[in-house]
């Protein structure tokens, strides 16, 4: 028994041997790393310099642009001469670096208006703000208040013509309505005076009408080129002339015994003889 037992396990141990024997081992890797070496270290990633990959348009010097002139203050851009528009007539302000200034309308017998000024932020006060300032804008003046905007340059108006025409009769035959009233050498525009004046000529005979004179018939005379005819009587007479300037633009001239009292009425012609007057 016990010799079977030893056979036994011999046949065992011989097994187990056998069995062993069978596996094939596997192949050695070349360039597996011998355990008794150490790992290798990882290699450091390349160093990157500033810009480096950026597009080439970024990595281009930059131009700052430079202001050719320097930005002034309020203050110190409103010296000099403005110009505006009212009612027709240039108005010209006239601002000095000494802190003073003139409000005129140039050519004209008005008195022009004298003051001081002085900026705050972006505002112009005249004579210590007694009136609404005027907003200091990039290149102009706003003044709210009156409704104008003064600028550098001088505006465009009418400028009645100097020359005239020689009247014959039937020369002005139609209907002629006012545009423009000239009052102490101001030109302003009939509009802003709420004038409605019109004159219907027929040869020597003209009529007035309008709120200024009411429904008037007249007969001129032809003197030297010219119409001429009175109104009223005595010391209230009232002479009144028509002229042709050369610009085609008619000149009713009312003058009296005092020049400060002298009114000019500038037409121009609307219809053709017998066209019916405006009612009223």
């Amino acid at each position: 028994m016990k010799k079977l037992l030893a056979v036994l396990l011999v046949l065992t141990l011989l097994l187990a041997l056998a069995a062993c024997g069978e596996e094939t081992p596997a192949p050695a890797r070349e360039d597996a790393p011998d355990a008794a070496d150490p790992a290798p270290a990882p290699e450091a990633a390349p160093e990157e310099k500033p810009g480096e990959g950026a597009p080439a348009a970024l990595l281009e010097p930059v131009e700052v642009p430079m202001l050719e002139e320097p930005i002034l203050s309020a203050e110190a851009r409103v010296p000099g001469d403005w110009y505006a528009l009212h009612q027709g007539a240039i108005l010209l302000l006239h601002i000095a670096e000494d802190g003073a200034y003139t409000l005129s309308f140039p050519g004209s017998d008005l008195e022009e208006s004298r003051g001081t000024w002085t900026v705050e932020s972006n505002q112009l006060f005249l004579d210590g703000g007694e009136t609404e300032p005027l907003l200091v804008l990039d290149e102009s003046l706003l003044w709210e208040s009156a409704g104008m905007v003064f600028t550098r340059e001088m505006p465009q108006t009418y400028v009645p013509a100097g020359e005239f025409y020689d009247l014959q009769p039937g020369d002005l035959d139609g209907l002629w309505k006012c545009r423009f009233l000239g009052v102490g050498g101001l030109t302003v525009t009939a509009e802003s005076m709420s004038d409605d004046t019109v004159l219907y000529i027929e040869g020597e005979n003209v009529a007035l009408a309008g709120s200024f004179f009411g429904n008037v018939p007249l007969v001129f005379a032809f003197e030297d080129g010219a119409m001429v005819a009175s109104l009223g009587e005595g010391d209230a007479a009232v002479t009144l002339t028509l002229r042709l300037q050369t610009d085609g633009v008619l000149r009713l001239s009312l003058e009296t015994g005092d020049p400060a009292d002298s009114v000019v009425f500038y037409l121009s012609p609307e219809a053709p003889a017998n066209a019916e007057l405006p009612e009223g």
